[in-house]
């Protein structure tokens, strides 16, 4: 496991229902797509879902993947600008990956909604979310991050929104 996601587990509890199983190598025979190793740690402890219900980590497909839309969905490789996001908060800012060389080497690029500059940071995608939810790094976030973080993943917002009955609640 990658230093900084067990680091992470620390920090930000991961989802009592755990994370989420792709299967990485078959995801790189159907798409060619191989992901950052920290972020697959991350997939694995965390999954799909959000953090301080501000921003959402997306993931790539997986067996029981609730929604149509997904980390590569309708994504070209290469991506035409060099950048695969794999996370936007409430505000409409991206975090992205700048795909330059192999995946262990791609850079975390905040993206603000405005698109007028990109800030990059030199670590991958788990130590700056580590750095994040510690406080240690801000980017100019449309949208703050409530901090002590809290992780909320998909199963557990369906089970929210859900009512005992199985209908959404407020309809």
């Amino acid at each position: 496991m990658h230093w900084a996601v067990e680091e992470l587990s620390v920090v930000m509890a991961p989802p009592p229902v755990g994370g989420d199983t792709v299967d990485w190598d078959a995801l790189r025979a159907d798409t060619g797509w191989e992901l950052p190793s920290d972020y697959r740690d991350f997939v694995a402890v965390y999954g799909l879902g959000s953090i301080s219900d501000s921003m959402a980590i997306r993931t790539p497909p997986f067996e029981g993947y609730p929604y149509g839309d997904h980390l590569l969905h309708g994504v070209e490789r290469p991506p035409a600008d060099g950048m695969l996001t794999w996370a936007a908060n409430e505000a409409g800012d991206d975090f992205a990956w700048r795909c330059v060389g192999e995946p262990d080497q791609w850079r975390v690029v905040f993206r603000p909604r405005n698109r007028r500059q990109n800030h990059s940071y030199d670590m991958g995608t788990a130590e700056f979310l580590l750095r994040l939810v510690r406080g240690e790094i801000r980017p100019p976030l449309g949208a703050e991050l409530a901090l002590p973080a809290t992780f909320t993943s998909w199963r557990e917002e369906e089970e929210f929104l859900l009512d005992e009955d199985g209908d959404l609640e407020g309809f």
